[in-house]
């Protein structure tokens, strides 16, 4: 997926515990790594299509993919878990 094309999401959408939650609800627009992946701090893991708009939900940390919840095409509501990285 091309970062830099949809907006960032807040802070609040990733954890420190690693968890990637959705903001709100919306469709599974791409997932962008695979279970086990290693992910940089900001890169793109998900994005969710809300309200018109790409919401790309970041890796807050470097890390690698724990668990993936979600794949392209899931309907999901506010506060559901996506991912979850560990460092």
């Amino acid at each position: 997926y091309q970062a830099g094309l949809v907006p960032a999401v807040t802070a609040a959408s990733g954890g420190g515990d690693g968890a990637l939650r959705s903001p709100m609800p919306g469709k599974i627009a791409a997932v962008a790594v695979a279970l086990g992946e290693a992910v940089a701090k900001g890169d793109v893991v998900v994005v969710l299509e809300a309200m018109k708009m790409e919401h790309a939900l970041k890796a807050p940390f470097d890390g690698k993919v724990a668990e993936l919840t979600v794949k392209v095409g899931d309907q999901v509501r506010e506060g559901v878990l996506l991912a979850r990285l560990e460092a």
